[in-house]
């Protein structure tokens, strides 16, 4: 509090922003975590439910799996027997579904690095126009009467790029994962595709 005290306003800004990337950054951990699952696994009990003509049992292990990739599963699945243009189809329309969710607030965590930085050098600036008026007023240069607006200046810089690093370094990783989720929805979808092409061509089970 006495940071804050001695910050100004700037600080109480950053102090809020702070809160906000905090609040972002725990409710994407906990949906990423939620939302993760065993891809290799999962594809290996859909594809053998598919093998003996049961479909629907696939779609009820997705159903009951949930995320976004037992979610994109699902959809494709649900016109299994429609042909793999149709799952293609399905599985492509659900994805752009699915990764909003997983983008979600992401933007914001990006703009929050930037405005902190941004409103810490607007702290500093600030505060070295206070040291500066200080001066002119006082008409000397002792530090005991710059030492206030230089302090200020100093704690709304720190503090600024002590939530833009952080940030910027989860924004980072939530993007990584959100390429990860992509990447193993592709696959899976890919083989599923594959598999139902063979098995419409063999005529028979995946």
């Amino acid at each position: 509090m006495n940071y804050i005290a001695q910050g100004g306003f700037i600080m109480v800004i950053l102090l809020v922003i702070s809160i906000l990337a905090i609040a972002i950054v725990i409710n994407r951990l906990r949906f990423y975590h939620r939302a993760k699952v065993d891809s290799g696994g999962l594809l290996g009990d859909v594809l053998k439910y598919v093998s003996a003509g049961s479909p629907a049992a696939a779609v009820s292990l997705c159903e009951e799996t949930g995320g976004p990739l037992a979610a994109v599963m699902k959809a494709g699945l649900s016109f299994y027997s429609d042909g793999a243009e149709v799952m293609e189809e399905a599985f492509q329309a659900q994805e752009l579904k699915e990764l909003p969710k997983l983008e979600k607030y992401l933007p914001v965590l990006s703009t929050i690095a930037s405005i902190a930085t941004l409103t810490g050098f607007t702290g500093t600036v600030t505060g070295m126009i206070r040291a500066f008026n200080s001066i002119a007023q006082a008409g000397a240069s002792s530090p005991a009467i710059v030492a206030s607006g230089i302090s200020q200046a100093l704690l709304t810089t720190a503090a600024g790029l002590l939530i833009a690093i952080p940030t910027v370094i989860f924004v980072k990783f939530f993007e990584s994962t959100v390429d990860r989720f992509a990447n193993e929805i592709d696959l899976v979808t890919h083989e599923l595709i594959r598999a139902a092409k063979k098995a419409s061509a063999g005529g028979g089970g995946l």
